[in-house]
Order: structure tokens, then C-alpha cells, then sequence
């Protein structure tokens, strides 16, 4: 951290000789009265009193560096930092705020989950604006994923840059990086996770992919993730959502029909999915122990809706509720439920 963004703990005294340090109050019935270091106390003590003069100064500014680096977790501070930041005309200057990351990057480095930290840097691109600092700040996040690549307030930090330039070459560009992060370790559920993102460029609700988009994701789960790993749920489930969004939509647009160009992907994919079976006979594995791939080939049977497909889907999930899956046996026996009155309903495949 630079000297010049905080204050020593021993100049304190004399930078604020005209207030006086408001120590801790624990309060007259304390039980127990932690012992903070002298270093911490007397800097929270002087962070008391700029408080409670509401001040919002240079001083107060790099006072606050000084507690942070004693706590980085305090949001009190945190906030407080940028209510100086905004009262000194400082939130808009572009030299300020690149030292303001820097700061909370020298601060997250043994606290990379540390969500404060994290939620200081959007706010400083909420106000400043977030597409100066993108590269370098998905450069900083990557740098983070690379030490751990489920760090939930580094991906929730990516996803908003993302969502808020909404950029189609930024798009492209995360695509490639997520892909080659499932290509590096295709157990990476948050990559999984960010895929769909990307692949929907960040759009809530309504918003299905066309069908050549569907199509090309769907053959990125099974070939770059179902078939180098079955038992992985994530590629399984990335496959049903992405067709059963597809499905969602014909039925909303056909009023319930059913369509027969869309039942027949669904069906093409299954058939991909089923098929995947050699893959564990050849590593010598039982294939019907894989029981996220026998869950998912369910769900697009299911989808395609035939009479047919509904009984074999109503044979697997019999199987995991008596055989493969018996920690969900309960669950599966209200799925056969379901699918057995989805086949008396339906009247021929």
C-alpha cells in the first residue's frame, strides 16, 4: 500500500491533535472485553472521533486506508471511505479510482473472499463508469480465479462488468475464456455456470437462444463436457436447460402443441446422451451407475413426450429409485409418478 494513501498509527496523535480519540464503548454490563492490539485501538479510537465530527476530509481519507488495512472487512469504513471520496470531488477522477483498486487489490490479497472489498470496487465504476477500468479489472478478476476458481464474489463482480458495458466483443471474448477454463478442469462448476451467462449475453427472463445457438451449446456439453466427464452433473444439467428452454418455447408459441422439429432435437440429443454409455463400458464402468447422466436422458425424455419416450424414461427413473439412486428413491418414485400419468395421457409417439 502506498505511504502516501494512509496515515501511520504513530503520526495519528499529532495529525489529529484538534479532536480527541473516542475509545470502544463495550458498555456497562461487558462480560468479556477483547484486547485489541494498541496499534488497532488507538486507530479506531481517531476513526470514533472523525465520526462523530463528520468529517469528510484528506486526513479522514487516509485515516481510513490505515483502519482498513487493520481490518479490511469493516464496512463501516469502507463506506465512510467513499462518502470522502465522493464529498472531496474525488469519485470522478480516473487517477484516484485506479489507486482506490489498487488499494482494495493490496487488501484482498489474503481476502480474496472478502466481500466488502469486492463490493468497493463496483462501487467506484458505478459512479466513475465501468468501462475504463474493464480490462483491467477482468485481468485482476482472472488473476483471483486462477488461485480459486470458485471464489463467488469474484465471478459476481465479473458477470455485473459484463452485464453492464454489454458489449458483443466482450461477449466473444468471455466465451473464449470460459471454454478454455472448462477445457482446463470441466468440474468447474462456476465456469459451467458463467457459460450460460455468456451464451444468453447476460439477459434475465425471456430471452432463449435461437435454435443454432441452442444447438451449438448443446454439443458443447455433451463433446467438451459429458463425455470427457459423465458423472459430472454440470454438463448434464447445462444440456437440459439449454434444450429445455427450447422446449419452453415452442410450447409457449404452439400454445401447448407439440412441435415435431423441435420434439426431434431434443430427441437427436438424447440419443447423444444415451450413447455416451460406451464411454464407461469402454473405461470398464457400469454405465448405469451415472446417475446424472440417467437423470438427464429423463428430462429429455420427458420433453419429447411421446408415448414411447415416456416409458423408457419411467424405466430409468424406476431403476435409480430402486437400484442406483437410493438416497433420492422418494423423488424418484413421484417422478415415475408423473411420468406414468404423462404416457396414459399421451395417446401414441
Amino acid at each position: 500500500m502506498n505511504a502516501d494513501r494512509m496515515l501511520l498509527v504513530e503520526d495519528l496523535p499529532s495529525v489529529f491533535k484538534d479532536l480527541s480519540p473516542i475509545p470502544q464503548n463495550d458498555g456497562p454490563d461487558r462480560v468479556c472485553v477483547i484486547q485489541y492490539p494498541s496499534a488497532f485501538a488507538l486507530s479506531y479510537n481517531y476513526m470514533r472521533a472523525v465520526w462523530e465530527a463528520k468529517e469528510f476530509s484528506e486526513r479522514a481519507l487516509k485515516l481510513s486506508a490505515t483502519c482498513l488495512k487493520l481490518n479490511p472487512a469493516n464496512y463501516t469504513v469502507w463506506n465512510f471511505r467513499r462518502r470522502c471520496l465522493s464529498s472531496l470531488g474525488l469519485s470522478s477522477d480516473r487517477e484516484t479510482i485506479r489507486k482506490d483498486l489498487e488499494l482494495t487489490a493490496s487488501l484482498g490479497g489474503e481476502n480474496p473472499k472478502n466481500y466488502q472489498i469486492w463490493y468497493h470496487r463496483r462501487a467506484l465504476l458505478e459512479t466513475y463508469g465501468a468501462r475504463d477500468f474493464m480490462e483491467e479489472e477482468l485481468a485482476y478478476i482472472e488473476e483471483v480465479l486462477g488461485i480459486d476458481s470458485k471464489n463467488y464474489h469474484a465471478w459476481s463482480y465479473r458477470q455485473w462488468i459484463l452485464m453492464t458495458v454489454d458489449d458483443d466483443s466482450i461477449w466473444e471474448k468471455e466465451m473464449g475464456f470460459v471454454s478454455r477454463l472448462i477445457q482446463e478442469d470441466v468440474r468447474n462448476n462456476s465456469a459451467w455456470n458463467q457459460r450460460w451467462l455468456v451464451s444468453h449475453r447476460g439477459k434475465r427472463g425471456n430471452h432463449p437462444l435461437s435454435l443454432d445457438v441452442a444447438r451449438r451449446e448443446a454439443d458443447f456439453a455433451i463433446e467438451k463436457g459429458a463425455r470427457l466427464d459423465p458423472y459430472n452433473e454440470s454438463p448434464w444439467r447445462y444440456l437440459v436447460g439449454i434444450l429445455r428452454e427450447q422446449h419452453q418455447r415452442q410450447q409457449k408459441d404452439n400454445i401447448g402443441s407439440t412441435d415435431d422439429f423441435t420434439r426431434n432435437v431434443i430427441a437427436e440429443y438424447e440419443a447423444k446422451a444415451s450413447g455416451l454409455r460406451t464411454v464407461l463400458e469402454e473405461a470398464q464402468r457400469n454405465p448405469d451407475t451415472c446417475v446424472n447422466m440417467t437423470s438427464a436422458r429423463i428430462d429429455l425424455l420427458e420433453m419429447v413426450g411421446t408415448k414411447e419416450s415416456l416409458e423408457v424414461a419411467t424405466q430409468l427413473a424406476t431403476s435409480l429409485a430402486t437400484e442406483h439412486d437410493p438416497f433420492r428413491k422418494k423423488y424418484w418414485w413421484l417422478v415415475v409418478k408423473r411420468l406414468q400419468n404423462q404416457a396414459k395421457s399421451t395417446s401414441g409417439s
